[in-house]
């Protein structure tokens, strides 16, 4: 690394699990980092600011990653760190995703302090969650549920739970794994403040949206030093799996508010993709699965295919979540 570069510019959101995803970067930059300084630059974001309505009323998870992509471009920062699946399929133009970590499992978790699974819920229970996606599969799944806004951070959640605000609610397990948390999400554990242990919903029943599990790494694309850096723990299966989901999100036209899931993996070395739009009440329902040769270019045009083949076969609803 070249010595000019003297201090590297972190800037992150200020909630507990931020703070951790800054460590965990900082954690894999710093064998990298030589003599460079790192400061860290907490910055509140528009999404931090505005927590009594939903997400999608608002601008969707977009709104978590304004403030900083303003600082990056406006050059007080030099690297912004996001949970990936906040980032929207488009990004200022003078800006790049440069890096992914490794993902953490990107599936969803129910948590609880009565009832052990979506199933033991009674007729009626009220779940709390800000996600349009998680809102339209539970109505799918349950449509007898009241599923209300719930925002805030983990642990501001978790005191809902406990404070009987809701029965239930759906976290990513990778946020309770990041926070330490684990033993929410282990089966028959000990839980903190007397939480059931719940079991972790499969990727069947509840499909994770684009990006869910791992940390995105964006720069400015004019910023060759700190690409050079950045580059360097890149974790290249979490790219090819992510950039496929955004590449199916961004032909799709769907935002952060959209109900759509998408989840791409690799298995016996071959690219898996995963999609599924649905209303908004979970009423109608279109999905795809695909697969092909795992590297970036055809995990793109995998992506840009899945997308196509919903605008061809499930237009009325695609126009109808798309709006």
């Amino acid at each position: 690394m070249s010595s000019t570069v003297n201090k590297i510019r972190i800037g992150t959101r200020t909630s507990k699990l931020a703070i951790a995803q800054v460590t965990e970067i900082y954690l894999l930059l710093a064998p990298h980092l030589q003599n460079s300084q790192i400061e860290i630059i907490p910055i509140t974001t528009s999404g931090d600011k505005i927590q009594d309505r939903n997400l999608a009323e608002i601008g969707g998870k977009g709104l978590f990653i304004k403030e900083l992509e303003e600082a990056l471009i406006q050059n007080k920062i030099d690297i912004a760190i996001h949970s990936a699946k906040d980032v929207p399929p488009a990004i200022h133009a003078d800006t790049e995703l440069a890096a992914f970590t490794e993902r953490f499992d990107a599936r969803d978790c129910f948590i609880s302090k009565k009832f052990d699974s979506l199933k033991d819920l009674p007729k009626g229970a009220i779940v709390g969650t800000s996600s349009a996606r998680r809102k339209a599969i539970l109505l799918r799944l349950r449509p007898d549920l009241k599923i209300v806004n719930f925002r805030g951070n983990v642990d501001t959640r978790l005191r809902k739970i406990d404070e009987d605000e809701v029965d239930a609610t759906i976290l990513a397990v990778c946020g309770l794994m990041r926070l330490g948390k684990e033993k929410i999400i282990g089966e028959a554990v000990a839980c903190p403040k007397g939480y059931t242990a719940k079991k972790v919903i499969e990727k069947n029943v509840i499909l994770p949206a684009g990006g869910q599990g791992s940390l995105a790494i964006q720069i400015r694309k004019s910023d060759q030093k700190i690409s050079e850096i950045v580059k360097k723990i890149n974790d290249k299966t979490a790219q090819l799996c992510i950039e496929t989901e955004r590449a199916f999100l961004s032909e799709l036209g769907a935002s952060c508010s959209t109900p759509v899931a998408v989840h791409a993996e690799i298995e016996k070395e071959e690219l898996k993709l995963k999609t599924l739009i649905l209303d908004y009440d979970g009423s109608e329902i279109f999905e795809t699965n695909s697969s092909g040769k795992a590297d970036l270019e055809s995990g793109a045009e995998l992506g840009v295919e899945a997308a196509k083949k919903v605008k061809k076969e499930a237009a009325k609803l695609l126009a109808k979540i798309c709006r």
